[in-house]
């Protein structure tokens, strides 16, 4: 992602959802690892590697047996949630009704592919926030980090698979909205203003001190601030309010991530984010993901606009669903063709393989793309 002259792109997917998993392996994908058998359909399988073992995270060996792929950037496993104890609702055998550890309430539907319906939030003003704030106390950092920490950090430093910190759900839109909910987070922005900046404030110290005992601890390869803030027509705030609730955190996190030579520092938002990448460019923020394509986004009028932005993702998940051509694939591969030369791209589908792709598509998708990225470098 540094931009080196010769070093060739990895060959990485960033994760599946599950369905389209089971679907691959129907319709031919080898097995070498079986997914566990309670899988929920609604879930999601990453395409990297364990951080460590027993962290929880269900990893994709597969596809990448099979396809000669890479593992994609790990998440390390932090806990930016006020670690409450989870409270079941009310259940049946269709789903499930509860209370998750940042306090909120949603519905998860135990069959099917429906994602989770939030029902309530935790936080609808500033005595909500008030009392929140109560369950960060700053003793208990050391309990956010995995039991033997001590033994833990040197091996991970040693590793040979990139880590990522951060990601879902921290960012300075991206957590408040995941805390307050969408609707009432727009009116908070009119009516109660200082509210917002006193919890991106809360926030940012927290995040600071909290990363402060991990990023020189085990070096990681890049950090990822989550904010999904643009939607299939551009950012669901306006550049005012951008400047106003999120730039002065963004600086001093970004100041935070150079004084420990973090070189990689990634924004993650679905939607259509070409009028949000000149603000993030100005603040510091060093590439994006996913650039979602099927909302507009050009990976190559960014490419022209911002030539030193890394860019990952970028390929059209749509092109794998049954019943595309392989010409369609190759149409949509003549443009990851160009910007590979261009170097800082990672390419790969904008987000998760999806459970309409068919296993002869992406399979024929993804063994091109390997053959582009080896026939391929850095100009």
């Amino acid at each position: 992602m540094r931009f080196e002259p010769g070093v060739k792109a990895p060959k990485v997917e960033f994760g599946y959802w599950t369905t389209a998993l089971k679907r691959f392996v129907r319709e031919g994908l080898p097995v070498v690892e079986p997914l566990p058998p309670d899988l929920p359909d609604n879930g999601t399988v990453s395409g990297a590697e364990q951080v460590w073992s027993g962290d929880g995270v269900v990893i994709e060996r597969n596809v990448r047996a099979c396809l000669g792929l890479d593992p994609y950037p790990a998440k390390f496993p932090i806990d930016v949630s006020p670690r409450l104890p989870e409270k079941v609702l009310e259940e049946s055998e269709d789903y499930r009704v509860y209370t998750d550890r940042y306090g909120i309430t949603m519905k998860v539907y135990k069959k099917g592919t429906t994602p989770p319906l939030d029902l309530a939030f935790p936080i609808a003003g500033r005595a909500d926030f008030e009392r929140y704030k109560e369950h960060y106390p700053a003793a208990g950092l050391a309990r956010r980090l995995p039991a033997d920490w001590e033994k833990l950090a040197p091996s991970l430093r040693a590793r040979d698979f990139p880590i990522r910190l951060g990601g879902f759900p921290f960012g300075f839109f991206g957590f408040p909205r995941h805390l307050i909910g969408s609707n009432q987070l727009y009116l908070l922005m009119y009516d109660d203003p200082k509210l917002l900046k006193d919890l991106n404030e809360f926030f940012l110290r927290f995040i600071i001190e909290y990363w402060d005992r991990i990023i020189p601890a085990i070096r990681p390869d890049c950090v990822l601030i989550w904010e999904d803030m643009a939607s299939k027509t551009g950012s669901m705030i306006s550049p005012a309010m951008f400047q106003e609730f999120l730039v002065p955190c963004y600086r001093r996190l970004i100041d935070f991530f150079r004084q420990h030579r973090v070189d990689n520092i990634l924004v993650d938002s679905d939607g259509y984010i070409e009028e949000l990448i000149p603000l993030w460019w100005q603040l510091g923020v060093t590439g994006v993901f996913p650039i979602e394509r099927q909302a507009g986004n050009d990976p190559l009028a960014i490419r022209r606009r911002f030539p030193r932005l890394q860019l990952l993702g970028a390929v059209d998940k749509r092109v794998f669903a049954a019943g595309r051509s392989e010409a369609d694939i190759e149409a949509e591969l003549g443009l990851i063709a160009q910007l590979l030369p261009t170097g800082g791209f990672v390419p790969h589908a904008d987000h998760h393989v999806p459970d309409d792709s068919s296993w002869p598509n992406f399979r024929y998708y993804r063994e091109r793309l390997n053959r582009l990225i080896d026939d391929s470098g850095p100009g």
